[in-house]
Parts: structure tokens; C-alpha cells; sequence
């Protein structure tokens, strides 16, 4: 089928504006393109969004394209209606069965219309966005940037914040706790250039895929064909030693030299604050773009929530086989976006035996280092719903028999208020908590009020209420 970034907008497009706009009207790549997106959200609205007239660009933009859950249901080929626990489900359905690569001939991939080289290479051709005030530059935000892990052979793939550093330069800030942080020391213990692709656009399962929480002998192209259902079809690069995505929008070849750094920064960050300027970071000398003759630029506002929403589905399911080790009886877990989808996890569990709410919690909360803290209910409250969530805690939790505090432990560096190993400094700690508001297992507690399911199934609200 060739599943790509525009296959995926003509489905968004036909499901109507809840899940897609267009906007011909020109747009200034410098804040406006972000602001557009935050006022819709201000709104309540997340559909993607196709600005078509970019202002300096011959290139349309795309953005949002994964700013909502029924978004990202979509993605993974969920039917919309059907509830947020069904696109979990299908994510971790799909990456329990990755596909291999499909390679294609040079001929057949669209990505290779257009080549540039030499002189030709500018990335000011590109629609790229200055997304906040304070930011130091023009960041390409969805690239998914390829890479070698020179020992193992294993291919990398990942998704960084890439500042424009000239006509045919680019930041890459790696985590230094991620597969592409490791390959990057290394290549510099090595002496050794580090060749890349960064491909943009393609389909936003595709992404998720690069995103993924797999070891570092697992292959994120692997799982970006498990989660599209299909294999990635993949062509040879022009300039290095490495697969391009044949149906990406836009490649972008080169390599990083372990004696070239550089810095960026500051940087609008997915927790609505900016990050901190970082230096040094990876300096990547471009030697080749190829694109499609009719390219789409896919951008993300990294302070809105599909930055957020990006990453839920592949740390939601981190938390669900931690927690399913301990406590097989969990029902549900939620990021949700008030934390950022990487701080607050809720989970839901069929209770059985005291104690299991705090193993449960702690369970998640040893998922992923960002997460902060861990909510723990019984399986008869709604996680999607944070009403229910914080009625659970105001009816269930008492703070010297529920809490559990955990000073001191690996957390996100970029959470505004993690802190060092002298207190008042900034650095890559936290303090976790676990909120365990379930009910007791063996001991009475009060009976909660359920509608009669009787009652319930039989009462059709259209037949009551006039155009419903």
C-alpha cells in the first residue's frame, strides 16, 4: 500500500475538520505556525493541519498530525468512536510483531525525485520554523534521524532537536541516556565520522515507531513496520552507508565529526518551559538532500501537546508490562497530557490483596525515569477521565497510610523543578511519588453507587432527547 505522510492526511482530510484543516492563507514560519495551532487548542481543537502558503518557501507544511488521540487512533488504523484503551491495545499489538524492510529500487522511491548536492544544498529551501520567542534558531522537530551502532551493526532510529547552523549544517542533541547518545560517544572514543539520515514526513506510524522504548540490539525500523503494518520500504542513500525511507518526504545525508561540535539553545521544550542551551552538541555536515518533487515539510510545535501525545503510547505500554510483572491483574494505564505524557502515569488494577496499589505504583514508576508520579485506582474508575481519577484519591487516599515518597531518584532534566545532588541546583533528579488510591482489599469499605445495568443498557438517549 505504501502507507505515507499524505496517504495519512487524505484520511484525516475526509473524516472532516475534527480531524483536519487547511490554511491557504500565507503564514510566517517565524511564530505564527505555532500560534495558529495553540489558539485552535485554546479552542479545544486538534485536527492536522496542511498550511499551504508558507511565507520565503515553496514547500507546504504540515503539523499537528498526531495532536490528538483520535489522531493518533487513526494512525494505527483504530476506528474513531472507539476508546483510547482500544489504541494501546493496537500499538502494542503491532510492535509485538515487527516487520523487516523492504528494500526498493532507487527508481521506485519517491524521495529521490529531487537531488541535491554540492553547492545546491541549503536548507533554507525548507520551510523550517522558528517556534518560540526565546528559541536560538530554526528547528527541524520531526526529523527521525538514522544511524549505525559501529559495534553491533545494529541500526538506529530517533527523533532530535535539529538547529539550522548554517546553508548545510545541523545541531543534533542527543540524549545522552538514548541508543543514538551511545553511538555518538562512541564514534567519538572511536575517532571515527558518525554517517546520518534524517528523514521528514512520513507516516506518523512510522514515527511512533522511532520513538520506541526497544533495547539497544532491537531496530527502530523493524518497529516502524510493525506499527504501520507493513514493511518499511527503504532505498540506498546517495552520499552514505545507510537506508533512506523511500515514501519520506525529505532526506537529509551527511556526517557528524567527532572533532566538530557546536551548541544550541535555549529551546521551547514539551513541558510548555524552555530548556536550558546545550553545549557541546553534535555539529552534522550535510552532503545530500533528496526529496519528492511536490515535498510536504512536516514541522510539531514542541511546547504543544503532540509533542507530548508523540511518546504516550510507547511509555504507556512501558508502564503496562512493568506493572503487569508485579501486578498481573492491571486493567488500564494513562499518561496523561496534564503531565506532559512523560511525568504522571494512572493505573488501574483489579485489587485482591493489600499492598498491590503501592507495588503497582512503584512498578510504573520504575518504567521510565521521567515519570514522576504514579496514581494507582481500582479498575471501576474511568483513567481517561482525570475527574474520576481525582474523586478516586479525594474518597480513598489517606497521605500517612497511602504515600510513598522516593527522594533522590534518575529523573528528566528537563523537568522545570528536577534538582542536583546540592539541592538548590538544577540536574537530572527528582523525587517520585506513588498515590495508592484503591480501596482495601479485605477490609469493609464504604459501597460505591453504580447505575443498575438493567436500567442502564435499555435507556438509548435518543429516544429521550431530541437530536441527540
Amino acid at each position: 500500500m505504501n502507507m505515507d505522510l499524505r496517504s495519512f492526511i487524505g484520511e484525516a482530510r475526509q473524516l472532516g475538520p475534527e480531524y483536519f484543516v487547511s490554511i491557504s492563507k500565507p503564514v510566517d514560519p517565524v511564530l505564527e505556525t505555532c500560534v495558529i495551532q495553540q489558539k485552535l487548542a485554546a479552542d479545544g481543537r486538534f485536527p492536522a493541519i496542511r498550511m499551504e502558503n508558507i511565507k520565503g518557501a515553496e514547500l507546504p507544511l504540515a503539523t499537528n498530525i498526531l495532536g490528538s488521540y483520535s489522531l493518533l487512533g487513526l494512525a494505527l488504523g483504530v476506528d474513531p468512536g472507539q476508546p483510547k484503551s482500544a489504541i494501546l491495545k493496537r500499538f502494542r499489538d503491532r510492535a509485538a510483531t515487527p516487520l523487516e524492510p523492504q528494500p526498493v529500487p532507487r527508481d521506485a522511491a519517491p524521495v529521490k525525485q529531487v537531488v541535491l548536492t554540492g553547492d545546491d544544498i541549503d536548507l533554507a529551501k525548507l520551510p523550517i520554523v522558528h517556534h518560540a520567542e526565546r528559541d536560538s534558531g530554526k528547528y527541524i522537530t520531526v526529523g527521525v534521524l538514522i544511524l549505525r551502532d559501529p559495534d553491533s551493526g545494529v541500526l538506529n532510529a530517533g527523533m532530535y532537536r535539529h538547529e539550522v547552523q548554517g546553508k548545510d549544517k545541523l545541531g543534533c542533541m542527543f540524549n545522552p541516556t538514548h541508543h543514538a547518545g551511545y553511538i555518538y560517544r562512541r564514534c567519538q572514543e572511536l575517532n571515527k565520522r558518525m554517517e546520518a539520515v534524517l528523514f521528514i514526513g512520513h507516516h506518523p506510524a512510522a514515527l511512533l515507531g522511532a520513538l520506541g522504548e526497544g533495547s539497544i540490539d532491537s531496530c527502530e525500523l523493524d518497529l516502524m513496520g510493525g506499527l504501520m503494518g507493513e514493511p518499511l520500504a527503504v532505498t540506498d542513500a546517495e552520499t552514505v552507508d545507510l537506508p533512506v525511507p523511500a515514501f519520506a518526504e525529505i532526506a537529509i545525508e551527511g556526517y557528524l565529526d567527532p572533532a566538530s561540535e557546536t551548541a544550541d539553545g535555549p529551546f521551547a521544550e514539551f513541558t510548555g518551559y524552555y530548556g536550558p542551551a546545550k553545549d557541546p552538541i553534535g555539529l552534522m555536515q550535510i552532503t545530500a538532500i533528496t526529496m519528492r518533487s511536490d515535498a510536504i515539510y512536516h514541522d510539531l510545535d514542541p511546547a504543544h501537546q503532540e509533542h507530548n501525545l508523540a511518546n504516550a503510547l510507547s511509555l504507556e505500554s512501558a508502564v503496562y508490562d512493568s506493572v503487569h510483572r508485579l501486578v498481573p491483574s492491571v486493567a488500564a494505564v494513562y499518561v496523561p497530557v496534564s503531565g506532559a505524557c512523560r511525568f504522571t502515569t494512572y493505573v488501574a488494577i483489579r485489587k485482591s490483596v493489600p499492598g498491590q496499589g503501592k507495588s503497582a505504583g512503584l512498578a510504573a514508576i520504575a518504567a521510565n525515569p521521567n515519570l514522576k508520579i504514579a496514581v494507582v485506582v481500582d479498575d471501576d474508575i474511568n483513567i481517561y477521565d482525570e475527574q474520576r481519577v481525582l474523586w478516586a484519591i479525594a474518597t480513598t487516599f489517606e497521605a500517612d497510610r497511602d504515600l510513598v515518597v522516593i527522594p533522590n531518584a534518575m529523573g528528566s532534566h528537563l523537568n522545570p523543578s528536577s534538582y542536583g545532588e546540592i539541592r538548590e541546583q538544577h540536574g537530572p533528579m527528582n523525587t517520585k511519588l506513588v498515590i495508592d488510591a484503591t480501596r482495601p482489599a479485605t477490609l469493609p469499605f464504604e459501597e460505591r453507587i453504580h447505575p443498575p445495568r438493567d436500567v442502564w443498557d435499555r435507556i438509548d438517549l435518543a429516544d429521550y432527547i431530541d437530536g441527540y
